[in-house]
């Protein structure tokens, strides 16, 4: 084995040749670049302004306290025609009910006068007071209803500035009420410069600053208690209620056995607001805002029970009440 290497160590490297060739195969690459379009998903946040409707709608309710330091003078105003004599007790007990339901610390004056525009530019009485009764009220009933016309608009209108006795005690710095009670509409003299709701109301709010109305009269047959017991085209007392409406007062059907209900609600206009029932049942007394004269105020309570705003601390006079919420 020894010599075998030897001898080939002796070969000239002429004498054996080798070459060697290997192929490779080579891979080039060339890098390009190249834009593609790729979809990614991301989270933006954009405000949008949705207008979203109010869950609950909003009630605003209002009310403004009389003026009563001065007083009130009241002029119940009866019709005397025949058609009338079974409705007369009702006059009494109604004037009865509003002596008793007037405040006790306002001082009242209180006058049954007619229809009548002769009658009442001539007769003689002097207004019922506190501490007067019904005894008293019957009293007046009969000394001064009488006559036959019934223009209760221009009656008032003369007796304010004819007769020499209320030239006495009327007080002009004072409220006033005046509380119409006829079967009929009204039939003031067509010459008269009284003569319809529109020359009453512009007369009266000159006369007085602060002025109430109430209608005791026949109301529409679609809603009175008597529909059948009238004339529909004379004798609903259009012009009576147009006049109180205009003043935000009271009406009450001449046909309904009680009065009081009605006599009560008119007394209570003259008296100041220490509650106002809610004509909605709110969300929650949370959804309830109370303003007086424009301004937050506080000092009241909410009854669930009577759904009644029931104020701690009473408005002053001529103040503007308002009760804000959200209803169901």
């Amino acid at each position: 084995m020894l010599f075998l290497l030897f001898l080939l160590s002796c070969i000239s490297e002429h004498g054996i040749a080798y070459e060697i060739i290997k192929e490779v195969e080579v891979t080039v690459y060339d890098t390009a670049y190249v834009e593609v379009e790729v979809e990614v998903e991301v989270e933006v946040e954009v405000e949008v302004e949705v207008e979203v409707p109010e869950q609950y709608p909003l009630w605003v309710q209002s009310v403004i306290q009389p003026r009563l330091a001065n007083g009130i003078d009241i002029l119940w105003v009866v019709d005397p025609s025949g058609s009338m004599v079974n409705d007369m007790p009702r006059v009494v007990d109604g004037v009865a009910q509003m002596m008793a339901a007037l405040p006790t610390n306002i001082f009242w004056r209180l006058e049954i006068i007619s229809t009548d525009r002769v009658i009442n530019s001539n007769m003689s009485s002097f207004p019922l007071l506190p501490g007067d009764s019904a005894t008293d009220a019957q009293a007046s009933l009969n000394n001064n209803v009488s006559g036959h016309r019934e223009g209760g608009l221009e009656a008032v209108h003369r007796f304010a500035t004819e007769n020499i006795d209320a030239l006495q005690w009327l007080r002009h710095d004072a409220a006033l009420l005046v509380v119409f009670v006829s079967d009929e509409n009204d039939h003031s003299f067509p010459t008269s410069s009284i003569n319809d709701p529109t020359s009453f109301i512009s007369w009266v709010q000159n006369y007085r600053e602060t002025v109430y109305v109430t209608a005791i009269v026949n109301q529409d047959v679609s809603i009175s208690e008597c529909p059948t017991q009238f004339n529909p085209n004379l004798d609903v007392g259009i012009d009576y209620m147009d006049v109180a409406n205009y003043f935000g007062g009271v009406i009450i059907d001449i046909c309904a056995d009680d009065w009081s209900q009605g006599v009560a609600q008119a007394s209570s206009q003259l008296q100041l607001v220490d509650e106002i029932k809610l004509d909605y049942v709110p969300v929650s007394d949370q959804h309830i805002e109370v303003f007086v004269r424009g301004a937050i105020w506080n000092d009241w309570i909410y009854d669930a029970a009577s759904n009644t705003i029931f104020f701690t601390v009473t408005p002053t006079e001529d103040s503007l009440i308002e009760v804000v919420y959200n209803y169901q």
